[in-house]
């Protein structure tokens, strides 16, 4: 019950705001044009902010679990591996194929997934801060890889496509975070502060955006997409990565951050992402919407049915 109550809890908020997002668009107080740019806003700012102080705030740890990690590294880069593969099956449109793949494998672990693990083990987590090193990269460089070669009817060059990765803002973020964590720069509290702030609107910011730009109709129109999205994230991603996980003998908190790497919705920064590399931001956006909705049940599931089986202490 108190994991059904912390989902509730986690993923109701989010619901809300962007139901106010979509309550503030059907009244025509913004239109598309100023969606857009708060969606700019998002991707090129305060998610690249938040990223990196994700990254600066990791706990320094005397004993790593380098499996767990590992596992983390090896799993999620083996999930966009196939989905690559299988892609086009689903996908008969080129800018949907990005979309879908990063809509599978990417999961909102530093929004949803840490404090998820926070809650299962209040103590003692620290594998699931350092987890953001590991997966957080691969999320947003396979994302972006994804989207840089399906975001156009033409295919990108190699060398387009290596400029995109690096260039992205949020791999930047990434190279940046991991760079003051690991040389322990302590920045100005003049700087930092304001910085916090900033980074603390995005996930509030990004999702109102997301509700105000999404169109139902339009769902429905990348229904068949959809459906396959939100199994393919919420179940048989989990039901693959989390069996293996227990096959090699990983349990407790280290199981639980597995949890939070590969049953989590998908990212919500996977929506500007789309948006601004010309993938289909209305599927990416009712990925977003759908699985973050039905991960209530979901996530529920997967934690009771590991801690009935003596998997999760």
């Amino acid at each position: 019950m108190e994991d059904l109550l912390f989902s509730l809890k986690t993923i109701f908020p989010l619901l809300l705001i962007m139901a106010a997002g979509f309550l503030t668009r059907r009244l025509r107080w913004i239109d598309d044009h100023t969606t857009r740019q708060i969606n700019a806003c998002v991707f090129r700012i305060f998610l690249p902010l938040l990223i990196c102080f994700n990254l600066v705030d990791m706990q320094v740890v005397s004993s790593i679990d380098w499996k767990t990690l590992l596992f983390g590294l090896l799993g999620s880069l083996s999930c966009f591996g196939v989905l690559f593969l299988i892609a086009p099956l689903f996908a008969k449109e080129r800018r949907d194929r990005g979309v879908f793949i990063q809509g599978v494998c990417r999961s909102n672990y530093a929004i949803f997934g840490i404090p998820l693990v926070a809650m299962m083990y209040p103590e003692g987590n620290a594998i699931a801060s350092l987890m953001v090193a590991v997966v957080v990269p691969v999320f947003n460089v396979m994302a972006t890889i994804a989207l840089m070669i399906y975001g156009t009817e033409n295919k990108s060059s190699p060398w387009k496509i290596a400029r995109g990765v690096l260039l992205n803002p949020l791999i930047l973020a990434t190279a940046v975070g991991f760079l003051l964590w690991g040389l322990r720069i302590q920045i100005p509290a003049l700087l930092e502060k304001p910085l916090r702030q900033m980074a603390n609107i995005s996930t509030p910011l990004a999702l109102f955006s997301l509700g105000a730009t999404l169109d139902f109709s339009k769902a429905k129109a990348n229904r068949r997409l959809l459906i396959w999205s939100v199994l393919g994230k919420l179940v048989f991603v989990p039901l693959v990565y989390l069996s293996l996980a227990v096959l090699m003998g990983i349990r407790d908190v280290s199981l639980a951050t597995l949890i939070a790497v590969f049953a989590s919705p998908v990212s919500v920064s996977s929506f500007p992402m789309a948006q601004q590399m010309g993938g289909n931001d209305d599927l990416a956006g009712g990925q977003v919407v759908f699985t973050t909705a039905f991960c209530i049940v979901t996530v529920f599931l997967w934690v009771y049915l590991l801690k009935t089986l003596g998997f999760i202490g």
